[in-house]
């Protein structure tokens, strides 16, 4: 392990070139080829759904066609570039969904609707509030302008003595004619009505509107799934979510503003509802899981994660749940409250499931629990991998070529209470990563059984020796 006591502007400079340079590459990846033999359907908002779709000449137009179509194991589904599909997709056992023609990828967006419309905003008795007729299922955010600003989506915090709190701001709250401040926001389930703190018409302030309503991009509904060449946005709940599966690949792909929804009311024994949203989630087993070539941004919840408390399913203690052959190379992951998630929990005595065979590898990640996700009212341990202190027993763990800068938390966590089947300690090999903090915070924990922070300082770097090779920390100047 080598330890650089300082990082220079040059330095991280060099860094965001390549970083950029990468996330260009991802944005620009070419159209896949296949065999001439595969069966190929095409998709264009300027199709037909009464079409066969069989060429570019005679595409289907919506989702509800290409969810409803019987899909052979081996098809290939191809959406037109430049095109938007408002919605979800559900992924079919072996199919792979990609993009043909030019220009940007197709975009999937969960937003029903683009809301910059001043018509469609409602002044309220109260200045400065403004409603929008809008949907049942919760919204996790507003979007405005794609990216130049968001809403903060505020919840209620319900006390013992009855008395109810704004979970966002610690005041008050009890109703919409509570909100107080720029772009904060309130969402009835009740009437689907959202209302939105704004000195102006929202319609007429902002360009564009997108809502993250509570759905996810992609579900799949068997294995070898293959997702390439899309952007996901404007998603509440996941981006592709997934439970037990093999063979799923996401590659050439871009998912921007993830997440945010309430997944559900008063659990963890919390008194204000759960927020979540990943970009791209199994909950489960797998057995061969690659993410590769990827750009995440703004993601409320992790960008890449496999994970599964096997607490929560009947069928234990004797169903494997083991998580084997995971792949998570080349992807950018910015402003995400985790760049990579993992976690399997509760592994009774004498159950087979484990982690197994998982890389991650020649990753860029920046900035981890900053921008959209700092509104998230639980305020957990942000990290670029994260663990959380759990059972997680593994072999074959190598963590190579990743670049980590800054967290609001930690750069990881990584932990494990138990050995993998190897005997062994569960812990990852590291390999030419570079780790740069600001000067005096936490690198974090790396640790089997031991779940002390570990502050910055020239012990961590022989605590980490044993299992680095030519890793590097670098120190950020706070000023940076």
């Amino acid at each position: 392990m080598t330890y650089v006591q300082n990082c220079t502007e040059e330095q991280l400079a060099q860094w965001r070139q390549k970083t950029d340079d990468r996330i260009a590459e991802i944005v620009h990846s070419p159209n896949t080829e296949f065999p001439d033999a595969t069966e190929t359907y095409y998709v264009s908002a300027d199709g037909c759904d009464s079409a066969d779709g069989r060429s570019p000449q005679t595409p289907w137009r919506t989702l509800d066609k290409v969810n409803s179509a019987h899909l052979s194991p081996g098809s290939v589904i191809r959406f037109h570039r430049g095109d938007i599909w408002r919605g979800q997709i559900q992924a079919r056992e072996g199919v792979t969904y990609t993009a043909y023609g030019s220009g940007e990828k197709p975009r999937l967006y969960g937003s029903p609707e683009d809301g910059a419309d001043p018509d469609k905003w409602y002044a309220t008795e109260k200045e400065n509030i403004w409603r929008y007729s809008g949907w049942k299922e919760d919204v996790g955010t507003l979007v405005f302008n794609h990216g130049e600003a968001h809403g903060i989506k505020c919840i209620f915090r319900r006390e013992a003595d009855g008395s109810t709190w704004n979970n966002t701001t610690g005041e008050p709250f009890s109703t919409w004619r509570d909100l107080t401040t720029d772009l904060h926001f309130w969402h009835d389930l009740t009437d689907g009505n959202i209302y939105l703190y704004s000195p102006d018409n929202p319609g007429s302030r902002f360009s564009s509107i997108e809502f993250s309503v509570k759905r996810h991009g992609f579900t799949t509904t068997g294995p070898n799934v293959k997702i390439d060449n899309f952007c996901v946005c404007y998603v509440g709940s996941h981006g592709v979510g997934t439970g037990t599966t093999q063979g799923l690949t996401v590659q050439n792909c871009v998912f921007r503003w993830i997440g945010g929804s309430i997944q559900s009311e008063g659990i963890f024994g919390r008194n204000y509802g759960t927020r979540y949203g990943n970009a791209v989630e199994i909950y489960g087993g797998c057995n061969g899981y690659t993410v590769r070539n990827c750009w995440f941004f703004q993601i409320y919840d992790a960008a890449v994660t496999q994970q599964f408390n096997i607490g929560d399913c009947e069928r234990a203690p004797g169903a494997d749940f083991s998580q084997k052959n995971i792949l998570y190379s080349g992807n950018v992951m910015e402003y995400c409250n985790y760049s990579i998630e993992y976690f399997l929990i509760a592994v009774p005595k004498d159950n087979p499931s484990h982690i197994e065979n998982f890389v991650i590898e020649d990753n860029f990640m920046w900035y981890a629990g900053r921008g959209f996700c700092t509104q998230r009212p639980d305020k957990a341990g942000s990290a670029h991998i994260k663990s959380w202190n759990t059972d997680n027993p593994t072999v074959n763990y190598l963590i190579r070529n990743n670049l980590m800068v800054d967290s609001f938390n930690m750069l990881v966590h990584i932990n494990a209470a138990k050995p993998g089947p190897d005997g062994k300690d569960s812990m990852p090999v590291l390999e030419n990563n570079h780790f740069a903090a600001r000067t005096g915070d936490s690198f974090g924990i790396l640790a089997f059984r031991d779940t002390t922070q570990q502050a910055y300082s020239p012990e961590i770097v022989s605590y980490l020796g044993e299992k680095s090779r030519g890793d590097t920390l670098w120190f950020i100047p706070q000023n940076s």
